[in-house]
């Protein structure tokens, strides 16, 4: 509930503020058409700074550089960016999902060792994948890549049974159910969403449950099982009630499954997207590769060293993600703050969201209008931001709210392009590819099908 100040606003004093003929409804629907052209508009109209409500949603906007700079320094305790995203993604999960999340887990799964000891399984899922594509054909970028990352996933947060062909179709279908990037690039379809009361979505989670119980009662019986995800699940939830210990297990790692399939799936697809349709950006990919390879072997790709020295793919996936980010990045306002937005300084109630949108900042500096991965070292921008603050360019967060998951993300990312072009020699069969105009949320998936067909390379060429 939003605590009015005594302007009747959530914010004093108060902001300029959107006025839509039909109050609450109308910025919503001009928001689902196009949220970066709208909130471009807004900026225009009202300035850096403004108030509109988005379906009774408080949004108070912010892209001054002293308002970002003050807006990643809030404190997670009084303006939450982990509610508000439970807030976005609620629509779409039963909360009960939310409910039994364990906080931190993410952290636990990737630390340094354990994202090291990834690689092996990490590259055991590609080649599954690329022989089950066969020797010819043809696939959609996107819908490749997520499938594949969806089946890694499986393999890193469950286990080894989970991506096999036992299971991990099973697992596919009843994750596609419960896809929260449906309410970023469809919002509408939440509608019937909340109309059935995620009637799909909780029998698609208990049908996940059942596949994670079957696995380890398999393991309990064979005894027979690595000291993987799903065995550190049970040892994190390990209770005498076996029931609430299960279910604790399967919400964890259906979050976590769904953690890992948020923004990076789409960030490769826009990485092969740009090796496909720029021959400098493919040359300079096969560079790498080769260099790499000279270096290390055949096998460089399950050695770390290699994989970090793959500098130029660091910043195709850098830059991709910069280009393609299309999120509303929120905190939740739990209690009274005040933002300073190098003008004004304003005290924000609780139940409003302070609000930016990344696909508006991260093209503000000059020379950041167009696609060009050697904006990027490695993993740091090295362009000059000509006077704008570090937080307008956003690709993995800032401060204490930057993604845990980046170097797996690079990680992954490094092995699936390498696998990709080492086996196959791909040709693009669009002309055009731009990030969606309607996705509100996460990298964003192209406007345009990216059909490739693809051929295997013949050995030793």
């Amino acid at each position: 509930m939003v605590i009015k100040m005594n302007n009747n606003l959530p914010v004093s004093p108060e902001p300029p503020t959107v006025k839509e003929e039909l109050a609450h409804v109308a910025a919503g629907l001009r928001l689902l058409e196009n949220p970066t052209a709208y909130f471009s508009e807004l900026r225009e109209k009202y300035g850096d700074t403004f108030l509109v409500d988005v379906f009774g949603f408080q949004l108070f906007c912010v892209f001054s550089n002293t308002a970002l700079e003050n807006f990643y320094k809030l404190p997670e305790d009084q303006a939450s960016f982990g509610l508000a995203t439970f807030d976005l993604m609620g629509f779409k999960t039963p909360s009960e999902i939310f409910a039994d999340a364990m906080p931190n887990l993410f952290y636990k799964l990737l630390t340094l060792k354990q994202v090291n000891s990834y690689i092996a399984d990490i590259i055991d899922v590609v080649e599954l994948e690329i022989d089950r594509l066969g020797e010819a054909g043809e696939f959609e970028i996107f819908d490749q890549i997520r499938t594949l990352e969806q089946r890694i996933g499986y393999r890193l947060w469950i286990g080894e049974e989970a991506s096999s062909e036992q299971y991990w179709i099973k697992l596919k279908q009843n994750f596609d159910v419960l896809d929260q990037e449906k309410a970023f690039v469809d919002p509408a379809s939440v509608l019937e969403t909340i109309k059935t009361g995620k009637k799909k979505e909780r029998a698609a989670v208990a049908e996940i449950a059942a596949i994670i119980d079957e696995i380890w009662a398999q393991r309990q019986v064979s005894g027979v099982g690595g000291e993987d995800t799903l065995h550190l699940m049970h040892q994190l939830f390990d209770d005498e009630d076996k029931t609430l210990e299960n279910r604790k297990v399967a919400h964890n790692t259906i979050n976590a499954n769904q953690g890992f399939l948020s923004n990076l799936y789409a960030a490769i697809a826009w990485c092969t997207v740009h090796v496909v349709s720029n021959d400098e950006v493919a040359q300079a990919v096969l560079t790498d590769i080769a260099v790499a390879r000279e270096k290390y072997g055949e096998d460089f790709l399950l050695q770390l060293d290699a994989i970090n020295e793959m500098d130029y793919i660091e910043q195709l996936l850098m830059e991709s993600v910069r280009v393609a980010q299309r999120s509303i990045t929120l905190r939740k306002v739990m209690q009274e703050v005040t933002l300073n937005d190098g003008q004004r300084e304003y005290t924000v109630a609780p139940g409003a969201y302070i609000t930016t949108l990344l696909s508006v900042t991260n093209f503000q500096p000059p020379g950041l209008e167009g696609f060009d991965p050697n904006h990027y070292t490695k993993n740091k921008l090295t362009a000059d931001l000509g006077g704008f603050a570090k937080e307008s360019v956003t690709t993995f967060g800032h401060g204490s709210h930057s993604c845990p998951a980046q170097r797996l993300s690079h990680i992954v990312t490094k092995v699936v392009l390498c696998k990709l072009l080492i086996n196959f020699d791909l040709d693009a069969q669009f002309t055009h590819a731009e990030p969606s105009r309607v996705q509100l949320g996460g990298v964003a998936r192209s406007e345009q099908p990216c059909i490739v067909n693809y051929r295997r390379r013949i050995v030793g060429q």
